[in-house]
């Protein structure tokens, strides 16, 4: 569900899995070094959302409520910079669902932290930031990671 099989269609899901050298190779490192890996974090454009997994269900993940706080004091302190609001949650829930990102993947070959963002805007750009609003939404986005990984590090297993 929500993937399309028409290449010109941008939900095209590809021919085959891992079809493109870019996800061969990051499949390739997240498989290789996910002993060391407690976290992935993957950057979209755009909708001002944090997710974590399901995307491609609707199911709670057992570590939820780590995953929870930390996507909740992300969103504060994305939005302490700028004033600009994230909504946060599961990805099936909180956007809709679809046949499965890189974030779901990770977390099914044993990353236990995983989150996606969805930066700005809401829609009046769209995939077409402005140059202007690059440099501010980097700023809040990297307050957010630094909160994500603090959290992670000081809270959860």
């Amino acid at each position: 569900e929500g993937a399309s099989m028409h290449p010109c269609d941008d939900t095209y899901c590809g021919p085959f899995p891992e079809s493109e050298p870019e996800v061969k190779a990051v499949a390739n490192f997240l498989r290789k070094h996910k002993k060391h890996i407690r976290a992935y974090l993957s950057f979209h454009a755009y909708a001002q959302m944090l997710l974590y997994p399901y995307s491609y269900k609707y199911a709670t993940i057992p570590n939820f409520s780590c995953v929870e706080s930390a996507a909740y004091k992300a969103v504060k302190a994305l939005q302490s910079v700028y004033g600009i609001q994230y909504r946060y949650g599961p990805a099936s829930s909180t956007l809709y669902v679809s046949s499965g990102s890189s974030m779901d993947w990770a977390y099914k070959n044993g990353i236990p932290y995983t989150f996606a963002f969805e930066l700005r805007d809401t829609g009046h750009f769209g995939f077409l930031l402005p140059e202007m609003l690059i440099k501010p939404t980097c700023t809040e986005t990297m307050l957010a990671v630094k909160n994500i990984t603090m959290h992670l590090l000081r809270k959860c297993p």
